[in-house]
């Protein structure tokens, strides 16, 4: 929601507002530029800021003050920091980022059922198949954080046990945003 975008601030009040209209079926998830806002803004450490302001941090206090805030208001750095990191259905785990096999978590993570908040917001790896974990059952995990846009690919990539929704929207100005249902994986694009 907050990445680079020109106007950040109408996309948090946009999202925020459809999920106290509808509650418990409009669920939005922290990714890591959420993640950062929160980090920045609580924490207040110079690497935070640092990696706020590498991954779109200036475009969107630019948006805020656009909108005629000095910072990000209060209920909004509220609204981020309550967002959950993760969401289960009936056969799928939602998350930002592709949830790590085992092989690919840090040695203190590795056995775990819990997984910590970098996991969940910025796993990549290249090998989109190989990175992402099995969660067993039939569960299909589905994520965004990781586009093909270098690859020429602008559309979601559906494997057996994962489903990659970023399509590059937001990333390119030729790329599209894309709705899925996850059940059918039917795709609805929005083009530019």
């Amino acid at each position: 929601m907050v990445d680079r975008g020109d106007d950040s601030y109408g996309v948090i009040c946009f999202i925020k507002k459809l999920t106290e209209d509808h509650p418990g079926r409009v669920i939005a998830l922290a990714g890591n530029h959420e993640w950062i806002n929160i980090m920045r803004f609580t924490r207040g450490l110079r690497e935070d800021i640092e990696l706020f302001e590498w991954n779109g941090g200036i475009q969107t206090m630019d948006s805020y003050h656009r909108a005629g805030y000095s910072s990000i208001p209060h209920d909004h750095l509220k609204w981020m920091s309550d967002l959950p990191l993760k969401h289960e259905e009936p056969g799928f785990f939602f998350s930002h980022a592709p949830v790590p096999k085992e092989s690919y978590r840090n040695v203190l993570n590795k056995g775990t059922n819990e997984f910590t908040p970098e996991e969940l917001t910025w796993t990549y790896h290249p090998d989109e198949f190989g990175v992402a974990r099995d969660h067993g059952n039939g569960v299909v995990g589905v994520c965004g954080h990781i586009h093909q846009l270098r690859k020429g690919i602008m559309q979601p990539r559906f494997y057996e046990h994962y489903i990659y929704a970023d399509s590059g929207c937001g990333c390119s100005p030729k790329a599209p945003l894309v709705a899925i249902d996850v059940t059918s994986r039917e795709v609805v694009f929005a083009w530019p």
